[in-house]
């Protein structure tokens, strides 16, 4: 019997067979789990949407402010000759 011949015997075994109990608690406890997991997740995802938004606002607030694609004002007036 070659090796793989031995590991089909085994899968085929493993599936034959029955599963073993689960215990009472475990589906209580994996409930329990999953909504705090859940519950962090949709946290996590207000959170980011919030910092999302203020960045998108500060950007905003910025561009308005400091206009950056306009040409900066010159400091001083040019001399005037030829009067």
């Amino acid at each position: 019997m070659s090796g793989e011949d031995r590991r089909k015997e085994h899968v085929r075994r493993l599936l034959d067979t029955p599963p073993p109990p689960v215990p009472q608690e475990l589906l209580a406890e994996a409930v329990r789990r999953g909504e705090r997991l859940r519950r962090l997740r949709a946290g996590a995802r207000r959170f980011l949407w919030v910092v999302g938004a203020v960045v998108v606002a500060g950007v905003v607030v910025w561009l308005v402010v400091a206009r950056p694609w306009a040409a900066p004002e010159v400091p001083v007036t040019p001399p005037l000759t030829g009067w």
